[in-house]
């Protein structure tokens, strides 16, 4: 009795074709742990301004869909000028067809295809799994963005601690066993807070001259105002009015702005968003951040207020004037790195067009908020 040849699956890399969008859902539920709408992507792809294809590559066997390497579109200032960048995100591979090389063929497929300048170049904050692959294909590491975090209530954080090495889903955690430790626990919970509030006031400049207002959902035209006021040198996303409502459009996430206005002038803004039991900083404006301390101080002492009954509170990057001032330390020292595992993150950066050399730019060239992070 003859033995049935097997026939070697046969790997291929390709261009996103509509069809593939169920495939990319689905796996993105099967690797990542998050079910994602077909709103969600086509507000992340289709919808993007940026671009005008949907930017993702696809590794299939025999023909079906088991990888996908995609990207976020952005329009990046450097200097004076405007380019077109791409930022590897939602990478997957089905956890069947790993250790064959299909990250290597997408990403040597990617090159390929954008190589022509447009856009002009590649940059990303990969994990440790997928870092090793960026180098190979002509990456370059730039250097490390600091992740910040301010705990609400050191005793919450201090509970997590038995639980964890993280803080997220700590939840509402207040002891309610009514009983005397539960008492204690809670009054200092209290007095904690309280007193954290009062700390901040302390740490703000009066100015009388400043009106705050406050928003549910971010002002596009008022934000560009802003950040028009005072742009920074560094590298960074350019933002104008259309990147904030199509950034801000994103189906799985909710933002409120606060903005501080002088003479009726908008001078600062900061914009935050709830995750889960902790609030972010998700921008803050103007990007440099120092030409107004004094407004944004006002903003951020408001905003933490406003965050009382969160677990912590998180930044990335230059969006906190005064981290250590208001109680934000870096999570790879401690205390925090008692606590939680680090978050901050490594940029690298692969040039596309000739000339530009930011594959050996400092990271002192370039500025960071969580909205320039595709997970934002």
């Amino acid at each position: 009795m003859s033995t049935p040849t097997r026939t070697a699956t046969r790997y291929s890399v390709r261009a996103f074709e509509p069809d593939d969008r169920e495939a990319f859902l689905s796996l993105y539920e099967t690797v990542f742990g998050h079910d994602r709408s077909p709103a969600w992507f086509r507000w992340k792809f289709r919808e993007n301004p940026f671009v005008d294809h949907i930017p993702i590559l696809v590794a299939t066997a025999d023909g079906d869909p088991v990888g996908f390497r995609s990207f976020f579109a952005q329009q990046m200032r450097i200097g004076e000028t405007v380019r077109t960048a791409f930022q590897p995100c939602d990478t997957m591979v089905h956890r069947d067809h790993r250790e064959r090389g299909l990250f290597n063929r997408m990403n040597e497929r990617a090159v390929e295809r954008y190589t022509d300048g447009a856009p002009s170049f590649f940059f990303n904050f990969p994990n440790e799994n997928s870092k090793p692959g960026n180098l190979a294909h002509g990456w370059r590491e730039v250097g490390t963005v600091p992740a910040y975090y301010r705990p609400q209530n050191p005793v919450t954080a201090l509970e997590d601690r038995g639980d964890s090495k993280s803080m997220a889903g700590t939840g509402d955690r207040r002891a309610s066993d009514g009983g005397p430790t539960a008492a204690v626990a809670n009054t200092l919970e209290d007095a904690i807070a309280t007193s954290q509030r009062a700390g901040d006031r302390l740490f703000v400049d009066s100015d009388s001259d400043l009106e705050l207002e406050r928003y549910e959902t971010p002002p596009a035209d008022t934000l560009e105002a802003v950040y028009q006021r005072s742009i920074p040198a560094a590298i960074h996303t350019d933002r104008s009015a259309a990147f904030y409502r199509w950034r801000f459009d994103n189906p799985i996430h909710t933002y409120r702005a606060s903005v501080a206005r002088r003479d009726g002038d908008p001078v600062a803004a900061l914009v935050v968003s709830n995750v889960g039991d902790h609030a972010r900083i998700v921008d803050a404006l103007p990007r440099a951040i120092d030409a107004e301390s004094a407004a944004l101080e006002r903003l951020l002492a408001t905003a933490l207020e406003a965050s009382a009954d969160r677990s912590y509170v998180e930044a990335f990057g230059e969006t906190v004037p005064s981290p250590l001032r208001f109680r934000f330390y870096p999570d790879t020292r401690l205390p925090l790195s008692a606590l939680i595992r680090p978050t901050s993150r490594t940029l690298l950066a692969r040039d596309l067009e000739d000339g530009l050399a930011l594959e050996s730019s400092s990271i002192d060239s370039w500025t960071f908020s969580r909205l320039d992070l595709d997970t934002t």
